[in-house]
This record gives C-alpha cells, sequence and structure tokens, in this order.
C-alpha cells in the first residue's frame, strides 16, 4: 500500500506542469489568432496553392473576406481583411456560398438579399470586357450578376445555398442551388454558362431509364 501511495503522488506531481502550461499555450494561440466575429454561416475556396479566401458576416450586416496565405497548421498567415458587400445590401444572418477557379483568379459570392433574393458579388484579376472589369464587382450596378435576375428565395425556414464553379469544355459555368419561392418543395438550380444568361430549373424527376 505505501509502494502504491508513493506512485500515486509521482503520477499527480507528474501531471502538474502538463496541466499548467495548457492555459498558457491557449492562451498564446488566442493572442496570435486573428479575430473575426462571424454571427452566420460562413464560405471559403481555396486555391491549388493552399491560398484561401474566408467569407463572413459581421454583426451590422456586411460581408466580408479574409485572406490567408497557405494551410494555417503549416503556418499561413492572415494577410488581408477587407468588406464586400456592404450591411444594405446582405440579409442579416444570411446563408453564404462560394465559388471560384483553382486559381482563385476569379470567384463569386453569393448571399441573400433582405428582400430574399439570390445575390452574387464577382471577383476577377484581370479585365475580360467594358462591363467585366478587374476587381470586385456587385450590387445594382451589375448586370451580370445573378442580382440582376431578382431569384427570390425561401429563407424564413430555409436556409439552403450552395455554389459551384466549372469549366464545360473552355467555358466557365456557374451553377447555384437554393430553394426558391416559386417552387419551395424541391432545390432550384440558376446556371449560367459564359456570357449567356442565368437560367432556373427545378430538380428534375428521374426518367427511370
Amino acid at each position: 500500500m505505501k509502494t502504491f501511495a508513493v506512485l500515486s503522488l509521482l503520477s499527480v506531481f507528474a501531471s502538474i506542469p502538463a496541466v499548467l502550461s495548457a492555459p498558457a499555450t491557449q492562451a498564446a494561440q488566442a493572442a496570435q489568432a486573428f479575430a473575426v466575429a462571424p454571427i452566420a454561416s460562413i464560405a471559403g475556396l481555396e486555391a491549388s496553392n493552399g491560398d484561401s479566401r474566408l467569407f463572413y458576416q459581421k454583426s451590422d450586416g456586411s460581408i466580408w473576406t479574409s485572406c490567408v496565405s497557405g494551410h494555417w497548421d503549416s503556418g499561413g498567415k492572415t494577410t488581408c481583411d477587407f468588406q464586400v458587400v456592404p450591411r444594405t445590401e446582405a440579409l442579416l444572418n444570411t446563408a453564404l456560398a462560394a465559388a471560384g477557379d483553382p486559381d482563385l483568379n476569379e470567384w463569386h459570392l453569393y448571399f441573400f438579399s433582405p428582400t430574399s433574393t439570390v445575390s452574387e458579388y464577382i471577383f476577377q484579376s484581370s479585365s475580360i470586357s467594358s462591363t467585366n472589369p478587374s476587381g470586385i464587382r456587385g450590387g445594382a450596378s451589375c448586370t451580370d450578376c445573378i442580382t440582376a435576375e431578382a431569384f427570390n428565395a425561401v429563407v424564413a425556414k430555409n436556409r439552403a445555398l450552395w455554389a459551384m464553379f466549372e469549366n464545360d469544355n473552355g467555358v466557365n459555368k456557374l451553377r447555384v442551388w437554393f430553394a426558391s419561392a416559386g417552387q419551395p418543395n424541391t432545390i432550384t438550380e440558376a446556371g449560367k454558362r459564359g456570357t449567356d444568361v442565368w437560367k432556373q430549373i427545378g430538380m428534375p424527376n428521374s426518367t427511370g431509364a
């Protein structure tokens, strides 16, 4: 019994440094972390080199993006943090979805407006045309954004929103899935290929073939 008591005390003393160091380590990590305060869902994109973009909404309703260079566990750092969408254009606690190319030379951010319209902001690293300039664009002046189509979604009890960017035989194609107010009993896809207009269709039934 004495031997057991001594071993028990030794094990307790041995664990003390680990217990004491845990709060210190957590505090150090917290001090090094980049402070953001998302209030709803977040969306993200990762480039082929590991760089990423994080999208989140602040408590005032504005939507921001953060740039992170590389994976966090490999020393990636936050290199930018700025507003993309003004607070007046986004529904508070909106769902978020993002899609882009493998190098993040182009990305698309989707969200719901205060009137439940599916909305979009676009980033392009280079200019394609006079109506598709480089940089970030969106809002009422973006004529090729899905916003201009005024697709209404069911958002009161449904936060469904998803997006995909794909290369369709050398032409960029976008697909956005949401619960449409016009077809609330299914999932609706809004799709656009290249410079074509947006097309909206509900989830099709199986042909049985």
